[in-house]
């Protein structure tokens, strides 16, 4: 009976939302085909399809499927209303779904046709819609759906797929980087601890704070599949993705309408540069970035303290990353940072003059901040004086329990508070001597908030992960000091590529599991340099730790080697102390780990050169420079579910050991001729290699036709 009830509801989710009824269609039958400048339209009894015309981008055939085939075996607009109940903690959010008024009923009355433009137009459950399809550009269509009901706020799009096809993309996902099967939602949250491994889930959900396989503080509405198409969602509001069905896609967005952008190129990489050019493109890296990182904290002496033993262990440091530059303060989860962005001078004498001092020794300072203050510093009382605070429904300051303190959020929809806070970073951030910092945050403003601009906080939700990101990069700009001052941003939507100078990958538990641990690291860079975040990197060590009694998670010497390994061929190289810095085991805790990490910080330095000719490609065109196997070898089918490997650039392939106790593992190369970067030993590609992972020798390859493999002998 169970095996039965199984396969009844696999069928229902495999084979398409069918059922739901189909389209009256009622165009006169002269209307069924029209050639527009850059597409052509056809219609007949099972569908509607839009293909492109042969470019230079996208060299079409009989057998290349579609740009768009909206289906007429049924409804291709679904339409309902909703109030959901929204639960929030931690800067997670749960929602209750109750949608009432679904109506799938459609009848398509009419179809228009210009040079650029075709509009179909009909009635859906009593209403009319209309959907504009123009292309003014090759290889580029737009999608515009209206209702003239406004009061639905649930409006669904569905169109063909097929069973072949496969998906990568949707921002920065840290469980599935091709993510056809799944269901996923676009909403800017924290990623949650655990985000399904146990038992550290279960324990994180008893403050609502565990998340799912799909929660994350960068979702970004983007795609590309290997049916050479992307597609890029324009709304803003909550939207959700449903790749589970085997012949079609379906996209729900919380509005009353619905805009986007299909693309379609030969080429995986053409795709990407489309639709970057579209959302904005990453500048290129400050010459300190692409050093050694490393974070220290304690005061000036321990600082410079720690840092003299890493150089005294051949280590050449760029930057530290002074954490603490703000204060601390102890809390149940450990050491945390005082949310008031000013120098704490106790802790940091003459705080401008020790970065002048660092600077001198050729080290760069960095810092943190985010738009949140604790409620018990001046900068809090400051803001709420002026009124800057986000509001709750009664009309006072919104104020939110975090652990052991409570803070509020800055309101960047007013922008009285969005200067204030950002001439807060001109003056105690840039002009102190910091050359760059962490921009954390930018996830936790509540549902039910009340904005300054009077805009519902649910449609502005996302938006606001972008003007985060934006604040800091006009700081920058303000201050003249552009091409020397960069932040790493961990939130991310579309349109955060115009403003952000590099991400990191967030906050993963210091253990070995899979979905917030260390295999997390390459999903999360794979899927978010598809979705334009070209340079991204992780915290070496991981972050979030727990010490509860017996119930430890904790990083040991394996975990932190085996981090180093893998980050030492990202883009950046910086490492995190954690949450518990006293509890991990850090870099420069003992002269093994000193070694360890001195040896591959100058393997990160020796690929300079490469990563710079990679950050050109990366600022004009898009390109991340942490790349999946997909993106240089689209007909290879093998790579389509590779996510533990990955390219840097696309000529070093990476595939780290991620798996505790781990000295050997399977690798794929693609076609070609590879060598081993620290073996010497040469492999011809299109096969899979039993591959010795000891520590201090990972897997990494060099392909052999790149003018790089001279450069790169054995490391």
């Amino acid at each position: 009976m169970k095996k039965t009830i199984k396969l009844f509801l696999l069928l229902i989710i495999t084979t398409s939302a069918a059922g739901q009824g189909r389209v009256y269609n009622e165009i006169p039958a002269d209307k069924n085909y029209y050639a527009a400048r850059f597409m052509e339209f056809s219609i007949d009894e099972r569908a509607i399809r839009i293909h492109f015309k042969p470019s230079e981008k996208f060299k079409s055939t009989s057998a290349t499927p579609a740009v768009l085939t909206l289906p007429l075996d049924q409804p291709f607009l679904h339409i309902a209303k909703d109030q959901p109940k929204v639960k929030y903690g931690l800067g997670s959010f749960h929602f209750r779904e109750r949608p009432k008024k679904r109506c799938h009923e459609l009848t398509l009355s009419d179809v228009r046709f210009s040079e650029e433009l075709i509009v179909l137009q009909g009635d859906l459950c009593g209403n009319s819609f209309t959907m504009f399809l123009s292309s003014i550009a090759a290889n580029t269509l737009d999608l515009r759906v209206r209702l003239t009901d406004t009061t639905y706020n649930r409006l669904t799009l569905v169109y063909k797929s097929t069973p072949e096809e496969q998906v990568f993309g949707m921002g920065e996902q840290y469980s599935h980087v091709n993510v056809r099967g799944h269901r996923v939602p676009v909403w800017v949250e924290e990623q949650g601890l655990g985000r399904g491994d146990q038992p550290i889930t279960a324990l994180a959900n008893t403050r609502r704070a565990g998340g799912t396989q799909f929660t994350t503080s960068a979702p970004i509405p983007f795609y590309i599949s290997t049916a050479k198409k992307a597609f890029l969602l324009g709304n803003r509001t909550h939207s959700a993705f449903d790749f589970r069905y085997t012949e079609s896609i379906e996209i729900e967005v919380w509005d009353n309408q619905l805009s986007a952008t299909f693309w379609q190129a030969d080429e995986p990489l053409d795709l990407i540069e489309f639709y970057t050019e579209k959302t904005g493109r990453l500048p290129a890296l400050p010459d300190w970035a692409y050093g050694a990182i490393i974070n220290v904290q304690g005061g000036t002496d321990i600082v410079t303290a720690r840092l003299d033993s890493l150089e005294a262990a051949g280590a050449n440091i760029s930057a530290i990353w002074a954490t603490d530059w703000s204060g601390i303060r102890p809390t149940k989860l450990g050491s945390q940072l005082k949310w008031q962005w000013k120098a704490d001078e106790n802790r940091y004498p003459d705080f401008k003059n020790f970065c002048k001092k660092m600077n001198a020794r050729g080290v760069k300072v960095l810092g943190y901040t985010n738009p949140y203050l604790q409620t018990d510093t001046e900068m809090f009382q400051e803001a709420q004086r002026k009124g800057y605070l986000v509001k709750n429904p009664e009309g006072t300051t919104y104020v939110i329990p975090y652990v052991s303190f409570e803070l509020g959020i800055v309101d960047l929809t007013n922008p009285a508070a969005f200067e204030w806070l950002k001439n807060k970073i001109k003056t105690n951030m840039i002009d102190y001597g910091l050359s760059g910092w962490m921009a954390d945050y930018g996830e936790w403003l509540p549902w039910d908030a009340v904005l300054h601009s009077g805009e519902h906080a649910g449609l502005y939700h996302n938006t606001s992960a972008v003007d985060w990101v934006r604040l800091n990069r006009e700081a920058i700009q303000e201050a003249g000091v552009e091409s020397e001052v960069a932040f790493f941003a961990r939130c991310s939507f579309t349109g955060s590529n115009r403003y952000a100078t590099f991400y990191w990958a967030a906050d993963q538990m210091t253990y070995w599991k899979s979905n917030d641990g260390l295999p997390s690291v390459v999903p999360a860079l794979l899927s978010s340099g598809i979705s334009g975040m070209s340079v991204n990197h992780a915290d070496i060590g991981g972050f979030a730790s727990a010490k509860r009694g017996l119930f430890k998670i904790l990083r040991n010497k394996e975990l932190l080697k085996r981090y180093i390994e893998l980050c030492a061929f990202t883009p950046v190289f910086r490492t995190h102390e954690s949450i518990l810095p006293e509890e991990n085991a850090q870099v420069y805790d003992t002269p093994d780990l000193r070694n360890f990490y001195a040896r591959f910080a100058n393997i990160h330095e020796q690929l300079k050169p490469y990563l710079q000719e990679n950050m050109k490609e990366a600022t004009e065109k898009g390109y991340p420079l942490v790349r999946h196997l997909y993106l240089h070898y689209p007909d290879d089918k093998k790579v389509y579910n590779i996510q533990n490997q990955f390219l840097l650039g696309k000529d070093i392939l990476v595939a780290p050991m991620v798996k505790e106790g781990g000295s050997s593992m399977e690798v794929y190369l693609p076609k070609g001729r590879w060598r081993h970067l620290f073996t010497g030993e040469k492999y011809n590609g299109g096969l899979k290699y039993k591959i010795e992972t000891p520590l201090g020798k990972p897997a990494v390859f060099i392909n052999l036709d790149s003018r790089w493999s001279d450069e790169f002998l054995k490391f």
